[in-house]
């Protein structure tokens, strides 16, 4: 039996009323249990909800705070520099010279979910992959090669760019 259908109408009115105060799923499921003494699973309050056709508000991202012209550090906010993967449709600029070369290939490395290869601006060579859980790997031509950040910078966005491109 469903918790929808063993739930009075005040009880399911006291759950749109928290919905409404802007509670999520692991709240609405605390008050259930402290409240209603309904003892339901995360799953189950997701299903009620869906059931009840309640309306969930979304979370509000924390509103940024109106700064000067300058932090604490005293540097102008131009001369800051931005992480790339906080700005969210913004395509970041290239860096280096732009002559890193990222290609994927069609048969994958055993336990990558992507591989190919990398070719940096000074010529260097490397196979890489990225595994299940997300994490890049990479084995350079010359064993004691190490990519300077530039360059890895420029690997980064050109594997967003071809992988985007091949659909990944």
């Amino acid at each position: 039996m469903s918790v929808a259908k063993s739930l009075s109408e005040e009880q399911v009115a006291q759950i749109q009323r928290w919905a409404d105060e802007g509670a999520g799923l692991s709240e609405i499921q605390r008050r259930l249990n402290d409240e209603m003494g309904v003892k339901v699973t995360y799953m189950e309050v997701r299903f009620l909800i869906d059931d009840l056709k309640i309306q969930l508000k979304p979370e509000e991202p924390p509103k940024p705070e109106e700064e000067d012209d300058e932090e604490e550090d005293g540097a102008p906010d131009s001369e800051k520099q931005e992480n790339p993967k906080e700005l969210v449709g913004v395509e970041p600029e290239p860096v280096g010279d732009g002559q890193v070369t990222v290609t994927i290939s069609e048969l994958q490395r055993p336990g990558a979910i992507v591989s190919g290869r990398v070719t940096f601006a000074n010529g260097k060579g490397a196979d890489w992959w990225m595994d299940q859980m997300g994490r890049l790997g990479m084995n350079a031509d010359d064993p004691d090669y190490r990519p300077n950040e530039n360059d890895m910078l420029g690997f980064q966005q050109e594997l967003q760019r071809v992988a985007r491109e091949k659909g990944f």
